[in-house]
């Protein structure tokens, strides 16, 4: 039996006042003030698994799923919607995503309430003329790109009518029509990765040969990628109904800053590439919004630099946070009047309080530069051993007085 969406809403209960300490606290570390404690951010993301397969699956097609929270008992009562059906039904993926906000909702912590159309990694790159590959189990990916030339032929002026776009504002329209009860549950913006990101999924290996060979044809590529992005995350905050430099993206508040921009591409890149080839498309991504933040999977030590000293980068999410050392990490966050959206990563034979302690030491004095996102070692969704997130909360004060 799959749950209607009335009664969807009927098991989400949201307390506001809670809502508002934790946007208060969040609010403080992008603005570079220490908060009255460092914002933690709790929840529970119910999944079920597919045979055969790696990494969560029948999961939402969400933003982070989050740790330490209240069990959702009522998910493994229902059916549950396969991704492919999410990707093509706008009423399933909100059903599907709810069940996200209804567990954070149920968990006291600093995390906020806001869900996104997720058509996946392929949406900006949709309105060049790319296709999306769909299975029942997996995540969107783009197929069929256009040629070279092609690509450069964007219509800049009609948008919103290209690719996955009407289908995302279709979603946006929908779902803020289905919580104008709940206030405090926002949908927020789409991917729209980044430009090295986009310029990777349009021209594959190709582009590492035209940025050396072709330079002239490259910098055309990714001043119309990043035009692409600003003008689509200028339509799709108007969508929402946020402000250019604020806004909401999973469970974190967003201030001072408006927009994610996704860089993974770019650790392909010696520090010199990147801040040539790279990088000023960042800034330029991120200039008209306040800035923003960057995430990135793999290990980006060799960017950090890149990074630290690009004032419009106000956050840093490392996407696998395995690779650093958040001893050394955060001090440079702080020096720099940055913070990370994240943090170490638990291991799995650690217990909680040894992993709390752990964060909390190589965080010593420096409070305002880490909003923090609980995480387990490894892909394949296990909830990991938590106690209650009040029992959570009370040992994260503790550790910080």
């Amino acid at each position: 039996m799959y749950p209607t969406l009335n009664q969807m809403l009927d098991m989400l209960s949201v307390d506001s006042a809670r809502i508002e300490v934790g946007r208060r606290r969040q609010e403080a570390v992008w603005r570079g003030q220490a908060p009255d404690r460092v914002p933690i951010l709790l929840g529970r993301s119910e999944s079920r698994q597919v045979m055969e397969k790696v990494g969560p699956q029948h999961l939402r097609l969400c933003e982070h799923q989050l740790r330490g929270g209240r069990p959702v008992r009522e998910y493994h009562r229902f059916d549950h919607y396969t991704l492919g059906e999410q990707f093509d039904d706008p009423e399933k993926m909100l059903i599907e995503s709810l069940w996200d906000i209804i567990g954070w909702a149920r968990t006291p912590s600093d995390a906020q309430l806001s869900l996104r159309p997720n058509f996946g990694v392929g949406t900006l790159a949709s309105v060049f003329g790319c296709k999306t590959a769909m299975g029942e189990h997996d995540m969107p990916w783009v197929s069929e790109r256009p040629s070279k030339e092609a690509i450069l032929e964007v219509d800049l002026d009609h948008l919103d009518r290209a690719g996955l776009i009407p289908r995302v504002i279709e979603f946006i329209q929908m779902a803020r029509s289905a919580l104008q009860e709940f206030p405090d549950v926002h949908v927020f913006m789409p991917d729209l990765q980044g430009p090295m990101n986009t310029a990777f999924l349009l021209r594959e290996q190709e582009v590492f040969i035209e940025m050396l060979e072709e330079e002239d044809y490259f910098h055309r590529l990714m001043r119309i990628v990043t035009e692409v992005f600003v003008r689509l995350a200028r339509r799709f905050k108007r969508e929402v109904g946020e402000p250019l430099d604020g806004g909401y993206h999973g469970a974190m508040y967003m201030t001072n800053g408006g927009v994610r921009v996704v860089d993974d591409v770019s650790i392909m890149l010696s520090p010199e590439h990147y801040l040539r080839y790279s990088l000023p498309y960042v800034r330029q991504c991120l200039a008209p919004f306040g800035g923003g933040w960057v995430h990135s999977c793999g290990n980006i030590s060799h960017q950090l630099d890149a990074y630290l000293s690009a004032p419009e980068i106000k956050g840093i999410n490392f996407g696998e946070p395995e690779y650093y050392d958040f001893a050394d990490l955060f001090p440079r966050l702080a020096a720099a009047g940055k913070f990370c959206y994240g943090g170490p990563v638990r291991e799995m034979s650690e217990s909680v309080e040894a992993y709390l302690e752990r964060t909390a030491s190589a965080l010593g004095l420096a409070r305002a530069c880490l909003i923090f996102q609980p995480r387990v070692r490894g892909q394949d969704m296990s909830e990991g051993d938590w106690p209650d997130p009040e029992a959570i909360l009370s040992l994260w004060d503790r550790l910080l007085s």
